[in-house]
């Protein structure tokens, strides 16, 4: 028997160390008496493990000899609050009182006895946790260490991966990033979008659109021009519902914030951008509804509805941007914050003295991208100097009073809101040109362009701006700083010079093509040609667009004049350049051995296009385009850069310049690579010489300026140059003209000095016998292609071909 024992002793200290050995860890106890602290710790980089814990008395052996009662005598939440305290630390202390696990057996002495261990740590997995990204909401189970878990949160029906997890998350000791899933491709994205701003948005069913509109407005990289107007047209119809809801009001700002972050170009072509600002505001109002604060900050937006005890605003009220406090790394230039004055109460009171909290809606945007406004080059500042630039930097920040009847406004001046914004960063490269930088103090006044909005400086002046903006301003809304570049870069050699330069070139050409017109009106041998009437509508659409030039395009002193010189510029210009078209076009029909006949009624149908048109799109221009609204001054009387400057003018010039560029190839093919006839040396490089002019003039004639006028819109080292060649060419444009049917042209010449005989001849007799190369019957009529001639003929065809070619120059 007692071998038997000895053996089971055995066995039983065998396993105890095969357990210490393998696992590396010995149960320990400790034990503490009533109303002391029980001490437990671990060396070695272990920690405390706890096995069982037990508060109050079970023997009558430990702290003294009193008896357990029958009935028992044990805390049940011992092993808990033990293991809360301890478990996974190196060290820890539980003190044994009531206070602390309460009493299990009233006048008995009690004790805190603790079994535990110490082992290597084990890593703690990532606890269960929701984040918010782009105003999505991500719910994440426990994870392991080492894995990657997926949200709760779905991709919806309708995307490209339906039912598959929305976000992934990696558990390395600690949470990871989430990484969303993009749901939806192009053509799904497309799809759900226009499905969105179709649905009947209710009551029962605005925070499910909103939650869909949220996701699918997240990919932003994207969405395309119909994608961002279905997002407004389905922002609208979620507003328009009215819900005080803050999931919906989540949606909202979290979609608004989505579209801060879309292509910019993309927001300032959409025509509906400037309803998101208004649409955001009023669901902010509605929130107000809870009588309860309601504050949201995500990556573009911060939105705070405050209900402020009425003593709040007994003093200034400092309202902070609360990006200042979301980020460590918080750049210092997008820092600001909005003060509101005690004189508010005065105000509030007159409505409604009975108010014990006054609703206040904050809203920062961490840019101006939403608020589109035509800036740069549309004004001039106070000393006269040309705006270079202007925009809006750093956070726009905005504070209204949400009680009905109340407008703040024409607050007293020491009692102004006051806002205040870092100090912009300014590139100082500017300086190069002399340029002024000004900050200014601005707000956003929906009263102007036809309530879209424009900032504006009226009821806003500076404080000061020293380390900070401080601007004071007599009214409630949407505040910035606007940064304005200025610098009269007319005054710069350059540009002196190309004024100079365009001003003597038009009086040039303006007496060239009057002295033209009259020769054309006067002489009836030169007004009857086809030709002719063509020479005369291109040279009088010149002289139009010299004039309405020199006398109109500084007219900025006077907004209505300033249009009306605009829209006449703009009608001269194009017509123009397609009379210029309708020149290429007679070449054309020429060139290739048309008859009369075939071209009859060309200057009919040309005078309805080419002046026509143009007129049309004039009259277009100076009733219904506000694109500029010449209601404040601006630095010259022209379409400014946009929609209408681009499509309406430079793309109709373009394909006009293209035309003729085209024609011009095959003239100067027809005129310069046909086979010399002249077979004397000096004959053959007199007509080689005769050619290149040739092909220079129709060159000139076809609008050879606006080609470099193109050249010169792209930045390269030859812009400067460009813009010298286009600003001569198109300014002596007029002289060109004169020279190329006039002086150039001896069929011209003859006709007018044979004219200015028979004036001064009192008896004038015709040789009947004789035709004069301008007599109206001759077959061919010299001058009515402006192109050299000499006693060296050539031909733009073939010679000798016994067709009556009007204006091909032969034999």
């Amino acid at each position: 028997m007692k071998q038997g024992r000895m053996i089971l002793w055995r066995l039983v200290s065998v396993a105890a160390v095969t357990v210490t050995l393998c696992y590396g860890q010995v149960n320990k106890t400790e034990v503490a008496c009533e109303r002391s602290t029980l001490h437990l710790s671990c060396n070695d980089s272990k920690v405390i493990h706890i096995h069982d814990a037990l508060y109050g008395r079970t023997s009558d052996k430990i702290c003294g000899n009193t008896r357990p009662p029958e009935s028992g005598c044990e805390a049940d939440n011992s092993l808990s609050i033990v293991k809360e305290e301890c478990e996974n630390q190196t060290s820890c202390s539980v003190t044994a009182t009531n206070a602390v696990f309460g009493d299990p057996c009233i006048r008995v002495g009690k004790y805190l006895e603790v079994t535990y261990s110490c082992a290597i740590p084990v890593p703690v997995p990532c606890p269960e946790d929701v984040v918010e990204i782009k105003g999505i909401i991500l719910t994440f189970p426990r994870g392991k260490t080492g894995e990657s878990m997926y949200s709760e949160e779905l991709c919806p029906p309708g995307s490209a991966q339906p039912e598959e997890p929305l976000a992934t998350r990696y558990c390395d000791d600690e949470w990871a990033e989430p990484v969303v899933t993009e749901c939806y491709d192009d053509s799904a994205l497309e799809n759900q979008l226009e499905e969105i701003a179709n649905t009947n948005v209710t009551e029962d069913n605005v925070e499910e659109v909103g939650e869909l509109l949220l996701l699918a407005s997240s990919q932003t990289d994207l969405i395309t021009e119909s994608g961002l107007e279905n997002i407004i047209t389905s922002l609208a119809l979620i507003v328009e519902v009215g819900s005080p809801s803050t999931e919906v009001t989540d949606s909202v700002v979290g979609v608004v914030n989505n579209m801060m972050s879309i292509n910019e170009t993309l927001l300032g072509d959409s025509s509906d951008i400037d309803e998101v600002v208004p649409l955001l505001e009023s669901q902010v109002r509605f929130v107000h509804d809870l009588n309860d604060n309601y504050t949201e900050l995500v990556t573009n937006l911060g939105v705070s509805a405050l209900q402020l005890p009425k003593t709040s605003l007994e003093d200034p009220f400092v309202f902070e941007d609360p990006f200042m406090d979301s980020d460590d790394d918080v750049i210092e230039s997008r820092k600001s914050s909005i003060t509101l004055p005690p004189s508010l109460l005065d105000i509030i009171g007159t409505v409604n003295p009975n108010l014990t909290s006054i609703p206040v809606s904050f809203i920062t945007y961490g840019d101006a991208v939403l608020f589109q406004s035509d800036l740069e080059g549309s004004s001039v500042n106070q000393e006269g100097s040309s705006v270079l630039a202007e925009y809006v930097d750093g956070h726009v920040i905005s504070a209204t009073i949400e009680i009905e009847n109340v407008t703040i406004d024409n607050l007293p001046e020491n009692s102004s809101v006051m806002t205040r914004f870092s100090k912009p960063i300014v590139d100082e490269e500017n300086n190069e040109t002399d340029v002024t930088i000004e900050f200014v103090c601005v707000f956003w006044d929906y009263n102007l362009t036809n309530g879209e909005g424009k900032w504006s400086e009226e009821g806003c002046r500076m404080v000061s701006n020293d380390t900070e903006i401080v601007c004071a301003c007599y009214h409630l809304t949407s505040f910035a700083v606007l940064v304005r570049i200025s610098g009269d870069i007319a005054d710069t050699p350059f540009h002196v010079a190309l004024s100079i330069i365009s001003i003597i070139g038009c009086i040039i050409s303006i007496i060239a093509l009057t002295f033209s017109l009259v020769t054309m009106l006067v002489i009836r041998s030169i007004r009857i040609k086809q030709q002719t009437h063509v020479h005369f509508n291109l040279c009088l659409a010149l002289l139009g667009l010299y004039l309405s030039f020199l006398l109109g395009v500084d007219r900025t002193d006077i907004p209505g004049v300033c249009k009306a010189m605009t829209s006449l510029i703009y009608f001269f210009c194009l017509s123009s350049v397609a009379w210029m078209s309708v020149e290429a076009f007679y070449i054309y029909m020429l060139i290739w051995k048309y008859n009369k006949s075939s071209i009859h009624h060309l200057v009919t149908v040309a005078v309805f296009l080419a002046w026509g048109l143009p007129a049309i799109g004039a009259i277009l221009i100076y009733f219904l385009d506000h694109g500029h609204d010449y209601e404040e001054s601006t630095d010259y009387c022209f379409l400014h850069p946009g929609p209408v400057l681009y499509f309406g003018f430079l793309l109709e010039i373009l394909l006009l310049s293209v035309y003729n560029f085209v024609i011009f190839v095959l003239a100067t093919y027809r005129v310069s690579c046909r086979k010399i006839r002249q077979s004397n040396k000096v004959e053959k490089k007199k007509e080689i010489i005769i050619r290149i002019k040739s092909t220079f003039l129709f060159w000139v004639l076809l609008g050879m300026a606006w080609t470099f006028g193109f050249l010169a819109t792209f930045q390269n080292p030859l812009s400067l140059a460009f813009q010298l060649l286009f600003c001569v060419c198109l300014s002596l444009q007029g002289f060109c003209m004169f020279y190329m049917l006039f002086a150039q042209n001896p069929e011209m010449k003859k006709s007018i000095t044979s004219t200015v005989k028979r004036t001064n001849t009192t008896s004038y007799q015709v040789d009947s016998g004789v035709k004069t190369a301008c007599s109206p019957n001759q077959s061919v009529d010299m001058h009515d292609i402006p192109v050299s001639s000499s006693s060296n003929d050539y031909s733009l065809v073939a010679p000798n071909t016994g067709e009556d070619n009007d204006g091909i120059v032969s034999e």
